[in-house]
């Protein structure tokens, strides 16, 4: 017997991060009320530890769950993105919901990719009555999680309200969850620390990389600093990248500093706020690689 008996398979993106795991959580939970066949895959080998450790202490243990798994290799299962849109799948993408809307017009057959801030946030938002209280704070912890707890500037307001209204209706303790969005990033290894919630960009056939962390004062951590921006240009050579882009968000500040780190130099670029990986830093980095593209075609 296939031991894949889902007709449909969800999916977060790659090196899933907290909202990627919990909006995948709740569309599995989701589609199974409606009396859909459907089955949440986490295909990764290795998932983060900071992502696993906080999902685990609001009660939802992956290994448990049993997520990671091979995707199957028919090609006869359709597919349902959460937390991104674009992915290469050995099926057909028939759904997606995302909060990274972008100019690309893609042809599926529920596209819902809106301003919002976290995917967990707008499965739950819009199919309220099919969670209970625990769902609905995994929701929450998602989008505190993907806001910093509503200091970025992906932070829809609308969401802020919604989230007060759940906290009040279902007795749900705020300033934990308020506490854990401001998740700050271990520094005791900084080899790990280098790459958390590491991801891939293709930018005009550049090929980039992004990677975070959170520091509660980015002006103590100078010599852990000077370590990763060194062992990152080396990585930008070992993996032929063109860019490597670091991001330090600063929690005491709430003040974001990138590193556009090369094989060899980097440049900094300062936010007087705390700045969106999705929403701001990457489009802006995209529009910087098109525009030095554009003037060596000239």
């Amino acid at each position: 017997m296939d031991k894949f008996l889902s007709k449909y398979i969800i999916l977060g993106h790659e090196n899933p991060d907290v909202d990627s795991i919990i909006s995948g959580y709740l569309l599995e939970k989701l589609m199974l009320s409606k009396g859909f066949k459907a089955e949440f895959i986490i295909p990764d080998k290795k998932i983060d530890l900071e992502s696993l450790t906080i999902c685990s202490n609001f009660g939802l243990n992956i290994k448990e769950y049993g997520y990671q798994k091979d995707l199957p290799e028919t090609r006869e299962y359709k597919y349902l993105l959460v937390d991104h849109h674009i992915r290469k799948v050995n099926g057909i993408i028939v759904a997606v919901i995302d909060h990274h809307p972008d100019k690309i017009g893609l042809k599926i057959p529920w596209y819902q990719n809106e301003l919002s801030s976290s995917t967990s946030c707008i499965i739950c938002r819009e199919y309220e009555e099919y969670f209970n209280k625990h769902d609905i704070e995994l929701a929450i912890l998602a989008t505190m999680i993907d806001t910093a707890s509503f200091h970025s500037t992906k932070t829809n307001e609308l969401d802020i309200i919604w989230v007060k209204e759940m906290c009040k209706k279902y007795n749900i303790d705020y300033e934990r969850l308020y506490k854990a969005g401001l998740c700050l990033t271990d520094l005791n290894n900084l080899e790990e620390a280098k790459l958390n919630g590491l991801k891939n960009y293709k930018f005009n056939g550049t090929f980039v990389e992004s990677s975070y962390i959170q520091v509660e004062d980015i002006t103590k951590i100078s010599s852990e600093l000077a370590f990763i921006i060194d062992s990152l240009m080396t990585y930008v050579k070992e993996n032929d990248l063109k860019l490597f882009v670091f991001i330090v968000h600063d929690m005491t500040r709430f003040k974001t500093t990138v590193y556009d780190i090369t094989s060899k130099y980097y440049n900094v670029r300062s936010y007087e706020f705390y700045t969106s990986r999705g929403n701001t830093i990457m489009p802006q980095t995209e529009e910087a690689i098109n525009a030095k593209l554009n003037l060596k075609l000239k």
